[in-house]
C-alpha cells in the first residue's frame, strides 16, 4: 500500500504542483492583463482629463470675450443707417458706416481686436469693400440660407509673407426695421492665433481640423498627411463632436483627442485637436509587466519546492493568492465606479453650467431690449417735449388773433404777434434739423450769424410768456420776471439753438417755483466774452443732483420730465464754444450762467436771392402730392410773377411736362405712383437742360450727391427766401 500511496502522493503531489502552477501562471498572467489594461485606463482618463480641463479653460476664456462683443454686435446689427444702407445696396456706403460704428472694436487691445469685418447679403454671400479685388478668403464666410442667431466659424487666411493663420468670426444677422425679416448679415473677424498653445506642455503637440484640413505645425509634411486621414475618418464618424483614439504619428504611438469648436453652426466645423504621446506610458506599462513577470516567476519558483511540503501548507498560498486577486479586483471595480460616478457628476455640473449661462444671456439680452426701448421712449418724448414748446406760442397768439380781432387793428401789435408766431415755427423747424445729428456725425459745417443775446432774451420771455405768467397764475402763482440786460457785443452762434437754451432754462425755473417767485435774466460782459444769467428763487438743487443734472435721462420731475432739456443745453453751449456754469442750493434757489465768446469780426455776408439781379417770368411744373403744399407754392410764385402748373404726382407731372414747356420744375420727392427723383431722372433724359428743384422733408437726411438728376436739394419747410435763392441757383447759367 504504500508505493501506490507514494505513487499517488506523489502523482498527487505532482498534479497539486501543475495544478498550483497553471494556477500561479494564470492568476499571473491575470494580474499582467489586468494591471496593464488598469495602467493603460488610468493613463488615457487622466490625459483625457487634462485636455478636458485645458480645453475648458480655453473655452472659458473665449466665452468671456465673446460675451463682451455679442453684445456690441446686437447693437451694430440693429444700426439704423447700417440697416438703410444694406436695404438700399449701397455697399461702399455700408463699409464707410461699418468703419465707423466698428471703430472701437478694431482699434481694441489685442485679444479684443477685430482684425476685419464682412457684410453678407440675404442670399449669405458676402459683400466685398472693394469690388473686383475680393480677398481668396473671403468664399468662406458664405452661408448659404441667413439664420436668426449668431454663428461661430472658423476661417485661414494667408498674410502677406505667405504664413497662415487662423480667425474666429461671428455672425450676427440684420433684419430690416419693421418686419425684422432678415437681410444680410455683419461678420467680425478675430485673430484665433494658436488654438492649442494653452494646452499642455512642450511634448504635447496640438493642431486644428478645419475643412478636411489638419494643422498641426510640430508634425512633418508625412505624418500630418496620415494622421490627417485618421482624424478625417474619426470626426466623420463622431456625431458628438468630441473624443479620442489611439493613433501612429512620427512612427510612435499617440493618443488624440478632439472637440469641435463651434457646434450647432452654419459654418463648417472646426475641431481643437491635442495629441498626447504615449512612449513614456508604454514603457512604464513594460516595466510593471517585468516587475510582475518576475513576481510570477518567484510565485512559481516558491510553489515548485512548497510541492514537495505538505500539502496543506501548499493551500494557504493559494488562498492569499485568491484573496489578493479578489481584492485587486474589487479595488479595480471600485476605482472605476467612482471614476464613472466622478464622470456624471461632470457632465451633470457641466450641464447645469450650460443652462444657467443660457438663461443667464436671455435675461442680458432682455435687459438691453428694454433698455433701449425705455431710451427710445425718453428721446421720443424728449422731441414732443421742444415740439410742444414752440406750439404754445404760435397757438396762444393764433387763438389771441383770431379770437380777438380788434388785435388786427392795432398794425404795430399784429405785427409783433406774427413776428413771434414765425420765431416760433422756426424754431419747430430747427428742433427737427437738430435731428440729424442723432443720424450723421456734426460735420462742423454749420455757420454761425452775430445773436444780439437782448433781443434773443426779449424774444425768450414772449414766446414763454404763456408758461410763465398764464399757466403760473392758472395755477394761483405768480412769477416776477426781472431783467438787468447790459448792451454786449453780439456773440457767434445759432439763434434758433440759443432760443432754445433759453426756453429750457426759463420752463425749468418756472417748474422750480410752483408757488411762485422771482425769474431773474441778466446779460454783461466778461472780457472777450458775453455771460447770460438765468436765476430762479426756487426749491433749489441738493449736491447730488447738481453734479447728475446735465446728464442725459437725468430727471427729478418722475413721469413729467424726460431728462433731455439741460443735457440738450449742455450740448448746445459747448458747440459754440461756450461754458455752462450753475449755483445752487436747497431752498435758495439756482443760478445758470453761461459764457460765449463774442463775435471776431463783422461776418462775411454770403450772396442770396436778394443780391442777384431780378428774376425773369418763368414757367414752373410744381409736383407735389399735398394739397396745402401745392396751394403755397403757387401763390408765392404767382406773387413773384411766374407762371405755375400743378401736379399731384410724378407720372402726372411727367405727363403735363411732355404736353407744355417750362424753364423750371419744383418737385417733392416722396409721392405716390412716381417719386420725385424718379421723375427728375425721366424729365432729365428728354430735357437734360431743364432745372429741377427737389423739396423733401427728409433732406436733413440726405446729400445733394444722392441726387444727380437735380439742381437744387431742398428741405421742407421752405421759406420764401430760401425758395427764391434756389430758383435763382437753379436758373443761373452753368
Amino acid at each position: 500500500m504504500s508505493a501506490p500511496r507514494e505513487r499517488w502522493t506523489a502523482g498527487f503531489r505532482t498534479k497539486l504542483t501543475v495544478a498550483i502552477m497553471l494556477i500561479v501562471c494564470a492568476v499571473t498572467a491575470l494580474a499582467l492583463f489586468v494591471a496593464g489594461r488598469h495602467g493603460e485606463a488610468d493613463v488615457q482618463a487622466q490625459l483625457q482629463r487634462e485636455f478636458q480641463r485645458e480645453f475648458a479653460a480655453r473655452f472659458a476664456v473665449q466665452e468671456t470675450r465673446r460675451a463682451a462683443v455679442t453684445e456690441r454686435c446686437d447693437m451694430l446689427a440693429n444700426s439704423v443707417r447700417i440697416r438703410a444702407a444694406l436695404e438700399e445696396n449701397d455697399v461702399r456706403h455700408l463699409y464707410e458706416i461699418g468703419a465707423i460704428e466698428l471703430r472701437d472694436l478694431l482699434a481694441a487691445r489685442a485679444g479684443s481686436r477685430a482684425e476685419f469685418f464682412r457684410f453678407l447679403d440675404a442670399q449669405g454671400a458676402v459683400l466685398s469693400p472693394s469690388a473686383g479685388t475680393a480677398e481668396a478668403w473671403e468664399p468662406q464666410l458664405a452661408m448659404g440660407a441667413m439664420p436668426d442667431e449668431q454663428q461661430i466659424g472658423y476661417v485661414a487666411t494667408t498674410a502677406a509673407d505667405g504664413r497662415e493663420a487662423l480667425h474666429e468670426i461671428i455672425a450676427t444677422p440684420i433684419g430690416t426695421t419693421d418686419t425684422g425679416e432678415v437681410i444680410g448679415a455683419l461678420v467680425l473677424g478675430f485673430a484665433a492665433g494658436d488654438l492649442g498653445e494653452r494646452l499642455g506642455g512642450p511634448e504635447i503637440k496640438s493642431g486644428t481640423w478645419l475643412q478636411g484640413r489638419l494643422r498641426m505645425p510640430a508634425l512633418g509634411a508625412a505624418a500630418s498627411a496620415a494622421l490627417g486621414a485618421e482624424v478625417a475618418k474619426a470626426v466623420g464618424a463622431d456625431a458628438g463632436g468630441r473624443g479620442f483614439l489611439r493613433v501612429s504619428a512620427d512612427g510612435a504611438p499617440h493618443l488624440l483627442f478632439y472637440e469641435v469648436l463651434n457646434p450647432k453652426s452654419r459654418f463648417p466645423a472646426a475641431y481643437q485637436l491635442g495629441l498626447y504621446p504615449l512612449a513614456a506610458a508604454l514603457a512604464h506599462e513594460r516595466a510593471m509587466r517585468w516587475q510582475i513577470l518576475g513576481a510570477g516567476a518567484a510565485l512559481l519558483l516558491a510553489g515548485l519546492g512548497a510541492s514537495h511540503l505538505v500539502s496543506t501548507r501548499l493551500a494557504a498560498p493559494v488562498e492569499r493568492l485568491a484573496e489578493v486577486s479578489a481584492a485587486e479586483h474589487t479595488h479595480r471595480v471600485r476605482a472605476e465606479a467612482a471614476l464613472e460616478q466622478t464622470h456624471d457628476t461632470l457632465r451633470t455640473r457641466s450641464a447645469e453650467l450650460q443652462h444657467a449661462m443660457a438663461e443667464l444671456t436671455a435675461a442680458q439680452q432682455h435687459i438691453v431690449q428694454q433698455e433701449r426701448l425705455r431710451a427710445l421712449g425718453q428721446m421720443a418724448s424728449g422731441i414732443a417735449h421742444d415740439f410742444n414748446n414752440a406750439l404754445v406760442p404760435i397757438l396762444g397768439f393764433c387763438e389771441l388773433l383770431i379770437l380777438s380781432p380788434a388785435v388786427m387793428a392795432d398794425r404795430q401789435k399784429a405785427l409783433r404777434y406774427l413776428e413771434t408766431i414765425q420765431t416760433a415755427a422756426k424754431d419747430a423747424a430747427s428742433v427737427v434739423s437738430r435731428l440729424r445729428e442723432f443720424y450723421r456725425p456734426d460735420k462742423g459745417d454749420r455757420a454761425f450769424a452775430p445773436v444780439h443775446l437782448k433781443r434773443l432774451v426779449e424774444q425768450a420771455i414772449t414766446l414763454t410768456q404763456p408758461k410763465w405768467k398764464d399757466q403760473a397764475q392758472a395755477s394761483g402763482a405768480t412769477v416776477e420776471v426781472v431783467l438787468d440786460l447790459e448792451a454786449v457785443p453780439p456773440v457767434a452762434g445759432e439763434e434758433s439753438a440759443l432760443r432754445e437754451v433759453l426756453t429750457n432754462l426759463i420752463f425749468n425755473a418756472v417748474d422750480a417755483m410752483p408757488a411762485g417767485g422771482t425769474l431773474t435774466l441778466r446779460t454783461r460782459r466778461a472780457g472777450d466774452t458775453a455771460v447770460l444769467e438765468v436765476g430762479d428763487t426756487g426749491t433749489g438743487m441738493s449736491e447730488t443732483v447738481r453734479q447728475r443734472c446735465l446728464e442725459p435721462f437725468f430727471s427729478t420731475k418722475g413721469e413729467r420730465g424726460t431728462g433731455l432739456g439741460l443735457s440738450m443745453v449742455f450740448g448746445i453751449v459747448q458747440r459754440h464754444s461756450g461754458a455752462l456754469d450753475l449755483r445752487s442750493a436747497i431752498g435758495q434757489g439756482t443760478t445758470f450762467i453761461i459764457t460765449l465768446p463774442l463775435q471776431d469780426a463783422a461776418p462775411v455776408r454770403t450772396a442770396t436771392a436778394a443780391d442777384r439781379p431780378a428774376q425773369r417770368p418763368l414757367r414752373v411744373l410744381v409736383v407735389d402730392d399735398e394739397a396745402p403744399v401745392r396751394d403755397t407754392l403757387s401763390a408765392v410764385l404767382a406773387a413773384d410773377g411766374h407762371t405755375v402748373t400743378l401736379a399731384e404726382n410724378g407720372a402726372e407731372g411727367l405727363r403735363s411736362f411732355g404736353a407744355g414747356k417750362f424753364d423750371l420744375v419744383i418737385t417733392d420727392k416722396a409721392m405716390p405712383v412716381m417719386n420725385g427723383d424718379q421723375m427728375a431722372a425721366a424729365i432729365k433724359r428728354g430735357s437734360p437742360g431743364t432745372p429741377i428743384i427737389l423739396l423733401t422733408g427728409f433732406g436733413l437726411f440726405h446729400e445733394k450727391a444722392e441726387f444727380p438728376d437735380v439742381e437744387v436739394l431742398a428741405s421742407k419747410p421752405i421759406r420764401i427766401p430760401a425758395l427764391r435763392d434756389a430758383i435763382a441757383t437753379a436758373t443761373q447759367p452753368a
